[in-house]
């Protein structure tokens, strides 16, 4: 998983796979192994080389703080600018709609065979007291519904299977 974090005007970019409880993490090309150790309403107990760490986390949509040892840090989400065609041309539709974090299904919004357009939502997800919106990046048809509401998934989990109805441009 990738996503891209602004902090203090610099774009951090983050990459990260996770197996299990244990997650290894990549900001800006440094890469750490983390253990989740403890969740609970927005604070997070880590085990960072050997040493607990705990992380409190609050957002408002647009923003989340986090706090680690008494330091605040403000992150924005950046919104990768590249167009629906782009994505086609370079063959990135991914027809497997991936939780992005753990978190509870609050309802999925999408039935088996049902068609939907590009950025249509397909399931409504609560993660650290955000709703999170997962919409489909391109026409397709749903093959698969993995979830229900009130499901708690992990980070990576598949919820949504689709079969794009515009194949991707080689």
């Amino acid at each position: 998983m990738k996503t891209i974090l602004s902090a203090g005007g610099e774009a951090l970019t983050i990459e990260y796979t996770q197996s299990g409880n244990q997650y290894e993490v990549a900001v800006n090309d440094q890469t750490r192994t983390i253990q989740l150790l403890s969740v609970s309403d927005e604070a997070l107990t880590l085990l960072v080389e050997g040493k607990p760490l705990h992380v409190h986390v609050a957002s408002d949509g647009t923003r989340t703080l986090v706090a680690i040892a008494g330091q605040v840090y403000e992150f924005t989400q950046v919104q990768e600018r590249k167009s629906q065609t782009r994505q086609r041309e370079a063959g990135r539709l991914d027809p497997q709609v991936r939780s992005p974090m753990p978190g509870k299904i609050l309802q999925v919004l999408v039935a088996e065979g049902a068609t939907v357009e590009s950025g249509e939502a397909l399931v409504l997800l609560e993660a650290m007291k955000m709703e999170n919106t997962l919409s489909a990046e391109g026409t397709a048809r749903v093959k698969k519904v993995h979830v229900t509401p009130g499901d708690l998934v992990e980070l990576g989990q598949i919820l949504v299977e689709l079969e794009f109805t515009e194949p991707a441009v080689a």
